[in-house]
């Protein structure tokens, strides 16, 4: 809600798009769409969370990043040379090694898979409708419209969820975090966007999902004193090829 609010608010920088139901209908299908993916992926890892374990979720969330890969090479055709292809596949190996106990991890029974495929796919979906809305219906919406709508479709949602369940109460705490969560989750997605409009898609999703992971390492680090195994910091230390390899 504090999203969807603060990106209706904002104002539009003297833009001179022109909004007409009529020609914009299919962006705001396309963002109420995303809305639902968005919010369904949060109920759908808590749960993969309690069925299969936190890292096997995380690794499904962000192998995801397959899926807006393909989508910007094969179907925008935004190719990338011999140097960045090779930089992509350290990301993958630099995800891999950056993941936490990967032995319990592979030892966790995957009593639920299904919820592993949902996972992957609603994230992939998720990420790549960014791209989507960047390369074919940017010029109906601007991005704090789209993403106004986005976060509303998630908060009807998500309020309906909770009267189904019966369970419409929040603590203090919970609405405080989710105010301050709220900023940040609408301007990460903006300044995607604005990243998919001057640089190649994969190298995007590709050099975020990175930094996202090793930054969750590094605060790891410092916030709760977690203990970075030789194997992480190859990670990290991929990390960065990674990144050198993409620009």
């Amino acid at each position: 809600m504090v999203a969807s609010l603060v990106a209706f608010l904002t104002p539009l920088g003297g833009t001179e798009l022109d909004f007409q139901l009529q020609t914009a209908w299919p962006a705001l299908v396309l963002a109420i769409f995303v809305g639902f993916i968005f919010i369904a992926n949060f109920f759908i890892y808590s749960k993969s969370v309690s069925k299969n374990g936190v890292g096997i979720s995380v690794a499904a969330m962000r192998m995801s990043l397959l899926i807006p890969v393909l989508l910007s090479t094969i179907w925008y055709l935004e190719l990338m040379s011999t140097r960045q292809w090779i930089g992509f596949i350290t990301v993958i190996v630099a995800l891999f090694l950056l993941l936490p106990n990967k032995r319990r991890m592979l030892r966790e029974p995957k009593s639920a898979a299904w919820l592993l495929v949902l996972l992957f796919l609603g994230t992939g979906l998720g990420d790549g409708s960014l791209k989507i809305f960047e390369a074919d219906f940017s010029s109906y919406l601007t991005k704090e419209q789209f993403m106004g709508t986005v976060f509303l479709s998630a908060t009807l949602v998500g309020f309906l969820v909770v009267l189904i369940k019966g369970n419409l109460s929040f603590s203090k705490q919970e609405l405080g975090m989710g105010i301050l969560v709220g900023i940040p989750n609408l301007y990460s997605a903006i300044f995607l966007i604005e990243a998919l409009e001057v640089m190649n898609g994969a190298i995007v999703y590709s050099i975020v999902n990175t930094l996202t992971v090793l930054g969750a390492t590094v605060l790891g680090m410092i916030r709760w004193g977690d203990i970075v195994t030789p194997v992480q910091w190859t990670g990290i230390a991929a990390t960065l090829l990674s990144i050198l390899l993409l620009m």
